[in-house]
């Protein structure tokens, strides 16, 4: 694979001097010796723990959305038994008296507070508009459990009951939000750690590291570089990597974050291995970025990482393919039938806006590197691209007044539902780009290539996780979430994604 060395190079941060920096109490320690001075180690810490509340990323484990999951059913549970008391002004048991409806709820409320990205721990919304986001899912749970209500048997709730319900659900939802991002986020326990290496993959998994939902607590840098030792370096270089023993039994560190992508030594590897056998918890920054992320950090890999990765085994198994398959072509036919009314609104308000076709046809890259057209409802003028392809921009003047809402609402993206039943695409996968573009982007960007080993989709992770990309950095930063999605494809993330889109779609997230 091409291009990983280049940049894995740079983001290496350890040299091959020698440690001529040892930390003064690690050696009085080594001699039997207490040290007459401060240690170094002590000094910057308390300088570094400063700046563990201004994280710019936010982060969030499983345990960490389940506990806000366990909280939303309490509440949602809560919500259905004071509903009924305020209904029928006595305390009665509306889990028993209702039982199948509270089931419901139980199970709808969660579906619509995913797709409105509200157990998303990477963002942070406002006060307000959290407060908001809850409130139009809520509505929509109320509305879906109506309609599960009318064609469920004995399952009903009054009309009164439900109206109390939704308004109570919102209440109490909104204040155990607020109450878990002010209270549960900075209580949750942290694994203090060592990062390994000093250099700009390092840099990298520290600025992810800071945020107040990481599960590690950064006590500071290894690094063989003497120039670095006891330098701030957004954390302290507080020790050499064959120092790695010693320091994590000083600062109390349980856990090392191999930040090192390439040319590591023999002994560095000793060092690591004696530290995991010593009871030590030893992780790859690739894998912590993953897990923290939902991205593959494409910078700071190289070709081995990607090449004993766990994952990327469903990408040869037929049975998963079949089923794919098989929820595409019946999702596909569903969809276009549902949905042939505003195929038709929308072609007449393409053509009545501006003259040129309704349908606009335009040349892909899809699985195998094989081109094939894709169809979406006309959004520019006719004719805009006749200087060649450019990406889309900010307020771009190439597109209708019609194509701006196509574009807001993704209505223009539907006519790709026909892709999807032909074959070309899949509902889920990353979005094909251009041949133009491919061509340059494989040269840019490392591993761009691999996204082609599937098949592309309408939406995907990286559609619902990031904006329009209009650039390499963006192509890049979207190529991420794609390996992501290739490593880690299964049905499953194939419905998350798909419910994630809905809130994407609703609130024109990303459109341009």
């Amino acid at each position: 694979m091409k291009g990983a060395s280049a940049n894995a190079t740079s983001s290496n941060g350890i040299s091959s001097g020698s440690d001529g920096g040892m930390l003064t109490d690690l050696q009085s320690r080594q001699q039997g010796k207490s040290s007459p001075v401060t240690s170094p180690i002590l000094t910057v810490t308390g300088v570094e723990n400063k700046n563990e509340t201004t994280a710019g990323i936010l982060l969030g484990l499983p345990r960490q959305r389940l506990f806000l999951l366990i909280g939303d059913l309490l509440f949602i549970t809560l919500a259905d038994l004071f509903s009924a008391w305020i209904r029928f002004g006595v305390p009665i048991n509306a889990l028993a008296f209702y039982t199948r409806a509270c089931t419901v709820t139980l199970l709808v409320y969660p579906v619509t507070f995913y797709i409105f990205d509200l157990y998303n721990m990477e963002r942070s919304f406002r006060p307000w508009e959290r407060t908001y986001r809850t409130a139009l899912a809520v509505i929509l749970a109320g509305v879906l459990s109506m309609i599960i209500f009318y064609f469920l048997p004995h399952g009903r709730y009054g009309r009164g009951i439900m109206a109390l319900q939704m308004a109570v659900a919102w209440v109490l939802l909104t204040g155990w939000r607020w109450a878990y991002a002010v209270l549960f986020q900075s209580t949750i326990r942290k694994i203090p750690a060592l990062i390994i290496g000093a250099g700009t993959c390092g840099k990298a998994i520290y600025d992810l590291l800071i945020s107040p939902l990481s599960p590690y607590e950064v006590k500071g840098f290894l690094d063989d570089d003497p120039a670095k030792l006891g330098t701030m370096r957004s954390a302290p270089v507080i020790g050499t990597c064959r120092q790695l023993q010693e320091v994590s039994a000083l600062v109390g560190a349980e856990a090392a974050i191999l930040a090192i992508p390439e040319n590591r030594s023999s002994e560095l590897i000793r060092n690591v291995l004696d530290a995991k056998l010593e009871g030590m918890q030893i992780r790859e920054m690739a894998d912590v970025y993953e897990e923290l992320t939902g991205r593959i950090p494409i910078r700071y890999i190289v070709d081995q990482w990607l090449l004993f990765a766990d994952g990327f085994y469903l990408l040869h198994k037929d049975y998963v393919q079949k089923l794919k398959r098989l929820l595409d072509l019946s999702l596909s036919a569903l969809f276009l039938v549902l949905a042939g009314p505003l195929i038709v609104l929308a072609g007449l308000a393409v053509r009545i806006d501006s003259p040129g076709p309704v349908f606009y046809k335009q040349e892909r890259v899809g699985k195998g590197h094989r081109s094939f057209n894709i169809y979406k409802f006309r959004s520019m003028y006719h004719n805009a691209e006749t200087h060649g392809a450019q990406w889309a921009s900010e307020n771009d003047s190439r597109v209708t007044r019609v194509g701006r809402y196509l574009r807001l609402s993704h209505i223009d993206e539907i006519p790709q539902v026909w892709n999807v039943f032909k074959g070309d695409m899949s509902l889920v996968g990353p979005r094909p780009e251009r041949p133009e573009f491919v061509r340059l982007l494989e040269v840019k960007v490392p591993y761009y290539f691999a996204r082609h080993a599937v098949q592309p989709g309408i939406t995907g992770w990286a559609q619902v996780n990031y904006r329009y990309g209009a650039s390499i950095e963006d192509a890049a930063c979207k190529l991420e979430s794609d390996l992501y999605y290739i490593k880690n494809m299964s049905v499953f993330l194939d419905i998350k994604i798909m419910l994630r889109t809905i809130g994407v779609t609703l609130f024109a997230d990303g459109a341009r």
